[in-house]
């Protein structure tokens, strides 16, 4: 289903199977139309440059509203991971198998542009991360498993978690909504993987450029409010947070089901 005309039927099939009812899909009334669904004023600005992490989070954000996708080819590293938080049953067949660069960007280029097999491109897309962002030391990078110290201050590692609101728009007035929290870690451009596309084009080592390597998705998370985790506090090891857990029934739509459904 890759066509604008199909969009209609998509969308109310979206709302129907997700229950959502004038909560989240809706022409009129209580839920957002999309008359109301327009960019943020700054997403018809220039790209911004990813020469910080919260630039590089910026350009992210700046990709979804604007569909853009050559600017988001060049935001994630080679060994890129995304990970769906184990509490939320759409990523159950993700469990045992990574989210890799080239799976992010197949499922943006079907929401941007062409839609999946399942689902139509969006028409209108509005993603707003918080306005001011904390930037951490990625806790993954601080220490080597024998406790040697590899990054503590986050020189070359950082970390940001935000709110994510994030609305899709459907050319028949229908609307999805996304709400919750996210975690991004970024990479400085002279510790990162650059992947191989960028190499041939001649970009390389850069201390003044950043590139997202790792995103935890937890918009399925406690109604999408999952407290913010302070940067000192221990995180859980990777095998530990993305273990098969029992996943709870997702009674609302997340980032995680969108992305695989678009994939």
């Amino acid at each position: 289903m890759g066509t604008l005309g199909r969009s209609v039927a998509a969308a109310a099939a979206v709302c129907l199977l997700l229950g959502l009812g004038g909560a989240g899909c809706s022409n009129t009334g209580s839920g957002p139309d999309l008359n109301r669904l327009t960019r943020p004023r700054w997403a018809s600005t220039p790209a911004p440059a990813p020469s910080s992490p919260a630039n590089a989070l910026r350009l992210l954000e700046w990709c979804y509203n604007t569909k853009s996708l050559v600017p988001c080819r060049e935001l994630f590293t080679e060994d890129y991971r995304w990970y769906c938080s184990p509490l939320d049953s759409a990523g159950a067949g993700w469990r045992g198998m990574p989210w890799t660069r080239d799976d992010e960007l197949i499922s943006a280029t079907h929401l941007f542009i062409g839609g999946s097999a399942e689902q139509p491109p969006a028409n209108i897309i509005r993603l707003t991360f918080e306005r001011n962002f904390l930037v951490y030391p990625d806790r993954y990078y601080t220490h080597f498993p024998d406790g040697t110290p590899r990054d503590p201050t986050g020189i070359w590692h950082k970390e940001i978690r935000t709110t994510v609101a994030l609305q899709i728009g459907a050319d028949d007035g229908n609307t999805l909504e996304i709400r919750g929290h996210a975690t991004f870690y970024f990479v400085r451009g002279d510790s990162a993987l650059i992947p191989e596309e960028l190499r041939q084009r001649g970009v390389g080592p850069d201390p003044g450029r950043w590139y997202i390597r790792r995103w935890d998705d937890d918009t399925a998370e406690e109604e999408g409010l999952a407290p913010t985790r302070p940067p000192a506090q221990r995180a859980p090891s990777r095998a530990t947070r993305h273990a098969a857990l029992a996943p709870q029934p997702t009674t609302k739509p997340t980032w995680c089901w969108l992305k695989i459904q678009y994939r």
